[in-house]
């Protein structure tokens, strides 16, 4: 189950956060609690080492997640470390694997060919869309290479068959053949882990060591990962033990495609776009070449401050080694437990958990950097003689960022366990409190004028406002890019759990909690949040009655309860934002960003799960089949208030979601004949989230179809979760080709009353979020062969695919593939959806094309995930287990998808993460 981010990695890459059981959160980051260890771990999950984890385990219902109080609100996912244990012999394991990955495929992209982009450029350039710029000499913005050789004919300076020449080689190239040969590169990785466990009557100890060296797909993009991880549990004295476990991460890693832009798609030096399809990276030889995407044109940039400014330039490929952003975070976490057994039945634990996260951020722009020079250049003045004033010296910037977060943790817990002496009665009770502090904090500076080989700097003057480009009038201050935070949250919990089990047939389950917290408002019942979940089971296989022999285990479990969360989104207290020093009167301002909240409260939510597990055929067949209802209320979300009191809008508690599901799991061994086996795992689940309350209204149709669909989509009342909104269509024109959309039941071209009128000019075609998912897992194992393949199933969504749109190409200088197949004569809009090419461009009709109905598509599809192959080899007297393995992941492989247009609805129109293909060595000593 996955909920769809952002679109960042490669480029537009859909991104996922794994949730359980749909959205429950409509403002703030959603996504599962990570409990390891027994302990809610608040660092970065990609500082955990998997080498290092014994078992996972997904809490969904609400009995089993209730331990965790206002934690468990997006579900838990609790991990187990390997550990030691007591009258283990000595053991030493060791894995070591190496992944390469493909280059990103950026020819997935669907954009349009170089020769059919330059024929939009010169329809553009006849109409005079360039010409206002052009003639610009205040801002001297670039142009393309193609619309100044037009402007060249057009001024006599070139014949039209010298700009045909040129014009000629530009529609043979295409700037993504440079990227994949200059700039990405097959990324290698290599990841190590070393294991030594053990122990004796009174003693159990583990120890780990992991290290994973990563190099990006990106010259100088790496990541080095360093884990040590260690588990000691002694009895030094009778009914008495002493657990201690420590855990310490440090990562260290590099990109430099931040500040120089040099990603595919992130191409710009200030131009006020990307680039131009049909730009060269390197010269015919191979050499890095500059570019004309700097902000100014190239007769500004030589001429300006009388040739003694810095040089103007930009070299894409040059930049690469002129910045750098590195991170080092540092997790370290201690974990120590007493356990004292005052008598067999009642055990008293203490614990106490910490943990710390260093980060420190660097980011550093060179002098070579073309952003540097740009910056030094904005804010030099110069007369006609000489440069009176750098107020940005000449050197390099660091700008350095230290994060730091602290959590502290004791909990204090009793569990009594007694069996009668019928064995029929079976009582298990918990009881316990925890108090948990987190503290977050940072800092930062910014250095001018730095110089890396005696880390001196340059003082610089942040409050005083500087003349941009020379000019007489305006300023702005140099950027200082500080910005400290600091914050405490609090957190206080008492809880308790009972379970009940008679003649081990009928079990009763029970819990309640309290947790109070420092962020909500200043009313006391606020700040608490009372909890309580019940359940029960009926194992039916066990009655003296039953007699189905082909059903040999049949169980019926129901829980309903209540679990909490805390949105950090907004506080029941007024925020004060301190923005520095205005810029025209350089004094201090400040802006009361959120006014206060006393009612303030937790959010809810509220779930009922009733399931029933099986096994057929002596456990042949095995599985679960489970409803659930899961209803959030109290939701943090957007209440319109009287504007009068300064605020069109508040965050505070009042929206609520319902969402219902079902889920299937089904295990199987399908074939048993000798050495050879073959058994099956197939997950299935259906999902689907309303809005059961959601208060704000936004005006306007395009509001709602604008990001429908995506992470950002905009809610409405009685709709889906992420629902595709999409304006209704009534196809192309046949004399103009202009797509025709509907004012409430009336045909219309009238774009801007289409997507600012009546919501009756929409519809809702579905959910943007699968409904339903699949998987199945096989494995066929032969001797000592184990092969398994994973297949992946998601269907009962839509998406908006992308098309040509006639503004984004003119702004952002690329266009869509469906350029070709673009309406152009009378009768086309029998064969085709896309419209003519318009001018004067209408960005209002952008906005209704790109969003209408004709653009949507379904998303089901089924596909070939990942393969994983093994081989075992025979134990020996050198050691216990070894095993060589090979595993090929996002195959991407799509056996069946329901659009008829070959795109792959996981990606969409953007680049598919890259195969790749791991070999591995496990060795246990």
């Amino acid at each position: 189950d996955y909920q769809f981010l952002d679109r960042a990695a490669y480029n537009d890459v859909p991104q996922y956060q794994f949730n359980i059981r749909g959205s429950s959160k409509m403002i703030g980051d959603a996504g599962m609690t990570i409990v390891l260890d027994n302990v809610v771990y608040e660092g970065d999950p990609r500082n955990i080492n998997p080498n290092d984890i014994e078992s996972v385990t997904i809490l969904k219902d609400a009995v089993a997640a209730s331990i965790w109080g206002t934690s468990a609100g997006d579900g838990v996912m609790v991990l187990t470390s390997k550990k030691g244990k007591y009258n283990a012999p000595f053991s030493l394991s060791f894995n070591s694997n190496i992944t390469v990955v493909d280059k990103p495929d950026i020819y997935a992209l669907p954009f349009m060919k170089s020769s059919d982009f330059i024929e939009y450029e010169s329809f553009l350039f006849d109409k005079g869309y360039f010409d206002r710029k052009l003639k610009d000499k205040t801002s001297y913005p670039t142009m393309s290479p193609v619309v100044e050789l037009l402007d060249a004919v057009r001024q006599h300076k070139i014949t039209q068959a010298e700009a045909d020449q040129q014009i000629a080689k530009f529609k043979e190239y295409d700037i993504r053949d440079d990227y994949r040969r200059y700039v990405y590169r097959n990324q290698f990785n290599q990841q190590y882990a070393l294991n030594i466990s053990g122990g004796n009557r009174d003693l159990a100890y583990s120890l780990s060591l992991g290290h994973d060296n990563n190099k990006g797909h990106l010259e100088m993009s790496t990541v080095k990962r360093t884990t040590l991880r260690s588990s000691l549990k002694a009895r030094p004295v009778k009914d008495l033990e002493i657990t201690a476990d420590m855990a310490y991460t440090n990562v260290r890693s590099s990109d430099n495609s931040i500040n120089s832009r040099i990603s595919y798609g992130t191409l710009d030096a200030g131009s006020g776009g990307g680039a131009w399809p049909y730009l060269r990276l390197v010269d015919d030889q191979g050499n890095p070449r500059q570019i004309e995407l700097a902000t100014y044109k190239k007769i500004y940039r030589d001429t300006a401050g009388n040739g003694r400014l810095l040089d103007w330039s930009y070299n894409p490929l040059a930049e690469v080694h002129q910045n750098s952003n590195t991170s080092n975070p540092v997790d370290l976490s201690i974990n120590l437990a007493l356990k004292y057994t005052l008598f067999s039945k009642l055990n008293l634990q203490v614990m106490y958990a910490h943990q710390s996260v260093h980060n420190n951020i660097q980011d550093w722009m060179g002098i070579g950097s073309y952003a540097m020079r740009n910056i030094i250049n904005l804010y030099t003045r110069w007369n006609d003689h000489e440069i009176i004033k750098r107020p940005v010296p000449v050197g390099d910037r660091l700008y350095d960022i230290n994060d730091k977060t602290w959590s502290n943790m004791g909990r204090f817990q009793a569990d009594y366990s007694l069996v009668d002496k019928s064995e029929r009665h079976k009582i298990d009770v918990m009881a316990g409190a925890e108090i948990r502090q987190r503290t977050y904090s940072r800092s930062s500076y910014v250095m001018y004028g730095f110089n890396k080989d005696n880390l001196s700097h340059i003082p610089v003057d942040f409050v005083s406002l500087n003349p941009i480009l020379n000019r007489k009038v305006g300023g702005n201050a140099i950027e200082d890019l500080i910005q400290p935070e600091y914050r405490i949250d609090r957190y206080l919990s008492y809880y308790g759990n009972v379970n009940y089990a008679y003649k081990n047939r009928y079990m009763l389950s029970g819990s309640v909690r309290q947790d109070a917290s420092n962020l909500f408002g200043v009313k006391s019942n606020n700040k608490w949040q009372p909890l309580w979940s019940a359940g029960m089971a009926w194992l039916i296989h066990e009655e003296p009655f039953y007699e189905v022999n082909w059903l040999s285990s049949l169980k019926l479990r129901a829980t309903y309860g209540f679990a909490g969360k805390s949105n950090t989104s907004s506080s029941g207290f007024p925020i004060l934002y301190y923005s520095g020093s205005d810029y025209t009167t350089g004094l201090p301002y400040a802006t009361l960003s959120s006014p206060s909240n006393p009612a303030l409260r937790w959010e809810k939510i509220n779930t009922v799960n009733v399931a029933l597990d099986f096994a057929v055929l002596k456990n042949r067949i095995n599985g679960s089949f489970e409803w659930y209802r899961r209803r959030s209320t109290d939701l943090l979300t957007s209440v319109p208030i009287d504007p009068t009191k300064g605020y069109e809008s508040i965050l505070t508690n009042g929206g609520e979601l319902d969402g219902k599901g079902i889920e299937l799991t089904l295990n199987s061994t399908n074939l048993k004949v000798g050495e050879f086996s073959w058994g099956s795992t197939l997950l299935l689940s259906r999902n689907r989230t309303k809005v059961a309350k959601y208060y704000y209204k936004y005006p306007y149709p395009i509001n709602y179809a604008q990001n429908a669909g995506t992470a950002s989509s905009v809610m409405m009342e009685g709709h889906d979760v992420g629902a595709v909104f999409a304006f209704r269509s009534a196809g192309l024109e046949h004399e103009t080709g202009n797509p025709i959309g509907y004012e409430g039941n009336v045909q219309s071209t009238d774009y801007n009353n289409i997507v600012n009128g009546s919501m009756d000019n929409i519809r809702d075609v579905g959910p943007g979020v699968p409904v339903f998912y699949g998987s199945l897992g096989n494995e066929f194992n032969y001797g000592n062969f184990s092969l398994k393949v994973n297949l992946q199933a998601r269907w009962g969504h839509y998406f908006f695919r992308k098309s040509f749109s006639d503004v984004k190409a003119a702004e952002n200088r690329s266009g869509h593939a469906d350029y070709g197949r673009r309406w152009q004569k009378p009768g086309d809009e029998l064969f085709t959806v896309v419209p003519s090419v318009s001018y004067p461009l209408n960005s209002y009709r952008g906005d209704f094309f790109n969003r209408s109905e004709v653009l949507v598509e379904k998303g089901d599809n089924l596909r070939l995930q990942d393969i994983h192959l093994s081989y075992r080899i025979a134990s020996n007297r050198y050691f216990k287990s070894l095993s060589v393995y090979a595993f090929a992941k996002n195959l991407n492989v799509i056996l069946w998808r329901a659009n008829k247009l070959g795109i792959d609805p996981e990606y969409r129109d953007a680049i598919p993460y890259p195969l790749s293909i791991s070999l591995g060595v496990n060795i246990g000593i």
